[in-house]
């Protein structure tokens, strides 16, 4: 494996420490856990902008730009932005909208160049959707 593949492999892991941590912490209990559920939250909606960015870079990258690229690039942010809101919503909805994202945003991935990148993009999705899916079962 070569160093830049060994390199995404190795963030796309490490990515994945907070995600499971803070579900971890959720799951424990304790008066600590709402700040756990807030913190995961966050940090779902920080990923799922990144990915959104990503798209957004590799379509500038083209030198010609898809205007549906672009347009739909920017969804994700919008869709993590909803789940920050400071409106009465419970940590239920607001991890679903983010395992929503993450989930379209693997669909949007999985054949996309290189080759090793749909694993790469399936093994960090599904870590994350477990995460965010525990995080749901314990705090309902």
């Amino acid at each position: 494996m070569d160093r830049g593949r060994a390199t995404a492999w190795a963030l796309a892991l490490a990515g994945l420490i907070p995600f499971v941590g803070c579900a971890a912490m959720v799951a424990l209990g304790g008066p600590g856990a709402d700040a756990w559920l807030g913190a995961l939250i966050a940090y779902g909606a920080v990923i799922l902008s990144f990915l959104g960015g990503t798209r957004w870079g590799a379509a500038l990258a083209n030198g010609s730009p898809d205007p549906v690229t672009l347009t739909l690039s920017n969804l994700p942010a919008l869709v993590a932005w909803a789940a920050l809101l400071p409106l009465e919503m419970p940590g239920s909805l607001r991890l679903g909208l983010l395992a929503a994202g993450l989930a379209l945003m693997w669909l949007w991935d999985r054949r996309r160049p290189p080759a090793w990148y749909p694993a790469l993009r399936a093994t960090a999705t599904v870590g994350a959707l477990l995460s965010l899916g525990l995080a749901v079962v314990v705090s309902a």
